[in-house]
């Protein structure tokens, strides 16, 4: 703390410095008054400051997108799911009916509180999509899952004050009351010379009055009401998002590993053709710890459907086991690097049985389902009966129905056997199966059609492929861009399982370190508190 003597030495020293540009402000203004060049600076000081009001005006009015940018309310994360998205309407009403603070409320010592009632009332309304008879808005939760949240909403929130809003980091709330107290001063000055100076020249004090309260004082006005309602809107954005995700069960991970988790599962990164044939020259050695995610897609489908055919026409290789019968006997990983794709992993599943999907098949084909960020259901072409298909789709949407908040993948089907259609002995590709009039041409279309009546909403897209040697279609440049198409879905999938996952492995083992922590500081104390000799 500076002594009271200090300060008076101090704004001794500073008043002495500041003295001749005082000095010659004053000289300006005699000089402007006696040359009779006072009327023109005012008036043009006057149009600046109409163009200031007009400009602030205009960018804050209702519906503008204001000086500084809006945090945008109308778009969820892309990864959330549809209990999250139902919980950040909730904040984006909240956001709406809310009354920001205003600069005159930083007087009151208890101003700063009212930010802390709004996150906590704020929290409570979140915590209430997801436990609906919660009493509070975190007794449900834990501590380090708590501060993990505030920590990451405090950091966000920093971030953007620290990059808009020139000076923030060097302004402290006393400077703020003092600027508060100084614009009071000199507002009473201001009136006492505008008094003066109607005495002796009533024009150009008008044109002065005018000036200052039509322009500056509205434009500056409008830019702090601007300023604070920016900051208020980014407050209720960040700590919304961060409650959404702390009632999801996102933060068990802590701060640090949710950072890197969300860093890892960002757009997926396009392999270039140098990158790609690197990676498949160095396939057989282990992955670098710096290595691009992958994205996973499981292949499932009924017996002889073609799966892992279809494998083979994706890998452009031979290397998954084809025969008449059912030969996978568990799940097999293989890895595709394309230039143009990510990179990508295939999952091939053991097939359903004849009689439809069995309690062991379809336990192998939901834990590669669990695993996959996209998935392709290979169904046979000619196969009327989609019964077994559809039970399977039945049982995945409600395993991922019990775990709301994990995102089911999305769901291609790959119509396979097209080669099969009618008319059966014809095979003169390429088909233009969606627009095309070729008898083939028109049974493709039918068939991917049918199948998609019967599937209903449960996929997102059929594909019409042939995998039988020599005669793949469809594969490479149809299906393999319908899963590029929807790698953004697929992200969110990735990312939300790496975070529950990452949670539920690390929670025992976590325990386990708190406990041994625990204990060996216990130990040291009780041994620092030994006495020599005892």
């Amino acid at each position: 703390m500076i002594p009271r003597g200090a300060k008076r030495r101090i704004a001794i020293v500073v008043g002495i410095y500041l003295l001749p540009v005082v000095f010659l402000c004053g000289v300006g203004v005699y000089h402007l008054y006696v040359t009779g060049w006072s009327f023109v600076y005012w008036g043009g000081m006057a149009a600046c400051f109409l163009l200031a009001y007009g400009l602030g005006w205009y960018w804050t009015r209702k519906g503008g997108s204001g000086i500084l940018p809006k945090p945008n309310f109308d778009d969820p994360l892309p990864y959330w799911t549809d209990r999250d998205v139902a919980a950040w309407l909730t904040v984006e009403k909240y956001a709406t009916d809310a009354k920001p603070i205003e600069l005159t409320d930083f007087d009151d010592p208890n101003a700063l509180k009212r930010y802390a009632d709004e996150a906590q009332t704020l929290a409570l309304a979140v915590a209430r999509h997801y436990k609906p008879v919660a009493a509070d808005p975190f007794g449900h939760l834990t501590l380090p899952e708590i501060l993990t949240a505030f920590e990451l909403a405090a950091a966000d929130l920093g971030r953007r004050v620290d990059e808009y809003v020139p000076g923030s980091h060097l302004i402290t709330l006393n400077n703020i009351r003092r600027a508060k107290q100084a614009t009071e001063w000199y507002e009473t000055g201001r009136n006492v010379y505008w008094l003066a100076s109607a005495v002796l020249n009533p024009l150009k004090a008008a044109a002065q009055v005018i000036a200052t309260k039509g322009g500056l004082q509205s434009a500056f006005d409008q830019i702090q009401k601007n300023v604070l309602h920016w900051f208020y809107l980014s407050y209720i954005h960040e700590m919304g998002r961060y409650f959404i995700e702390l009632n999801s069960g996102r933060l068990r991970v802590g701060a640090k590993k949710y950072r890197e988790l969300m860093a890892a599962h960002q757009v997926p990164p396009v392999l270039t053709e140098e990158e790609a044939a690197k990676r498949n020259a160095q396939a057989e050695q282990p992955p670098a710890s710096t290595e691009l995610p992958r994205v996973t897609v499981a292949i499932v489908g009924p017996v002889k459907a073609g799966k892992s055919s279809l494998v083979n026409a994706a890998l452009g290789d031979t290397k998954a086991a084809v025969d008449v019968g059912p030969l996978t006997a568990a799940t097999t990983k293989y890895d595709l690097n394309q230039a143009g794709l990510p990179p990508l992993t295939f999952l091939d599943t053991v097939g359903f049985g004849v009689e439809g999907p069995g309690e062991a098949d379809i336990a192998n084909a939901v834990d590669a389902v669990r695993r996959a960020d996209v998935v392709v259901l290979a169904v046979p072409a000619r196969s009327a009966a989609r019964a077994p298909e559809v039970e399977f789709l039945t049982r995945i949407r409600a395993e991922f129905a019990a775990r709301p908040e994990l995102r089911m993948p999305p769901v291609l089907v790959a119509l396979t056997q097209i080669d099969h259609l009618t008319p059966a002995m014809e095979w003169a590709p390429p088909y233009d199966w969606r627009a095309g009039t070729r008898p083939k041409e028109v049974s493709i279309r039918e068939a991917a059609a049918a199948a998609k009546e019967a599937f209903g909403n449960g996929v997102e897209g059929v594909v019409p492929v042939c995998t039988a040697a020599g005669r793949v279609l469809n594969v490479r440049d149809d299906l393999l861009p319908e899963i590029a198409e929807r790698l953004d879905h697929a992200r969110g999938v990735s990312l939300l399982r790496a975070l529950h996952i990452d949670a539920a492995v690390h929670r025992t083992k976590k325990v386990f370190g708190q406990v041994y922590n625990a204990g060996k500081e216990v130990l040291r104390a009780v041994l620092s508190d030994r006495k020599p000799g005892q």
